[in-house]
């Protein structure tokens, strides 16, 4: 994975979490915690399945333990790291 495919995805990511929670994205990092933004799990649901939807992946039956941004950015580069090997 380089460094240009994450932080694409975590863009992705954050564009979606600040569109999704009406936050401004200047306040979203890889860091940040999900449960700050405002995202309870079932906002992490849709977000997850607005993901799957954009970039054509599916997260299946498994559930990632999802804390922070980069937690989400990181299995969307495992999807599309996937993807692309399959």
């Amino acid at each position: 994975m380089n460094s240009k495919t994450n932080m694409s995805s975590f863009s992705s990511v954050a564009k979606l979490l600040a569109e999704r929670l009406e936050v401004d994205i200047s306040t979203i990092h890889p860091d940040t915690d999900l449960e700050s933004l405002g995202a309870d799990s079932l906002t992490v649901v849709e977000l997850i399945f607005d993901l799957e939807d954009e970039f054509d992946v599916k997260l299946g039956d498994e559930r990632p333990e999802l804390v922070v941004v980069q937690d989400i950015a990181d299995n969307l580069d495992r999807l599309l790291k996937n993807k692309t090997t399959a």
